[in-house]
């Protein structure tokens, strides 16, 4: 079997969507593009599309309404999760320069210690800054500053 879309695609795509909504592209309570259409901008297959928008939905970025599509949430900027309060902070970590261009980040472990936390929520707050290409995975290693993250 040919794979037919770039391992990752999805997210690429939750960026692209994700910096349209900070921007203010998107504004909040506006519909999202349809499915066929960000098939068709960003040229995968819908269940890529689909799971970049489960993605930004995770994040408490957009909303379901049913009958109505995927929205832009009212306070898509503030942070709605536990995870999300953690990969904000982390993201405040890294911008301001406490962690440096390939420094270690904690691991899930530390973590999940740090701020009373099940692992599964510290992770899903480090695939965030992934996810947001802040941070890069080394399998069997950790998680690393990138080196190109603009400042």
């Amino acid at each position: 079997m040919t794979r037919r879309t770039a391992w990752g695609a999805y997210t690429r795509i939750t960026a692209a969507l994700r910096q349209r909504i900070k921007d203010g592209t998107y504004a909040p309570d506006t519909r999202l593009p349809s499915e066929a259409a960000l098939c068709a901008e960003f040229g995968v297959a819908r269940n890529t599309v689909r799971r970049a928008l489960s993605t930004l939905q995770d994040e408490g970025l957009i909303t379901v309404r049913p009958g109505v599509g995927r929205c832009v949430q009212n306070d898509a900027t503030q942070p709605r999760t536990r995870s999300e309060d953690i990969a904000a902070h982390l993201r405040h970590q890294i911008e301001s320069g406490h962690f440096q261009l390939g420094d270690a980040l904690p691991s899930e472990a530390q973590l999940s210690r740090r701020y009373g936390v099940s692992r599964s929520t510290a992770r899903t707050a480090l695939q965030a800054l992934e996810a947001a290409d802040l941070v890069t995975c080394v399998h069997g290693k950790g998680r690393y500053v990138r080196q190109d993250v603009p400042r």
